[in-house]
């Protein structure tokens, strides 16, 4: 059952975000190592889409974690498509998260 991956421009932004943070805080081989799992994580969710646990409030919007990050998305059913919406770090205030 793998479904086609699509990773959202919030996502890329959010990587973006996260690897810049890590290359000051721990060096660009842990930024990269780490930057480089997360996509992996992503991609890997087109291969079992229902994995993740729902995410309350969101309908539709599941979430699976890698370390301390969670990643947010989308199941398609119809188009067999998972949207990769958002990575978000554990200890961030979930209050200021946003879905496009």
């Amino acid at each position: 059952m793998d479904y086609s991956v699509i990773l959202s421009e919030v996502f890329s932004s959010d990587l973006d975000g996260i690897i810049a943070y890590l290359m000051k805080s721990a060096g660009p081989e842990t930024a990269f190592r780490i930057g480089n799992e997360l996509i992996d994580r992503a991609l890997e969710i087109g291969e079992s889409p229902f994995i993740g646990q729902p995410v309350k409030k969101r309908v539709g919007v599941r979430k699976v974690l890698l370390y301390r990050y969670i990643i947010f998305y989308d199941v398609n059913e119809a188009q067999q498509t998972v949207e990769v919406l958002r990575v978000w770090h554990g200890a961030r205030n979930p209050k200021s998260l946003r879905f496009g």
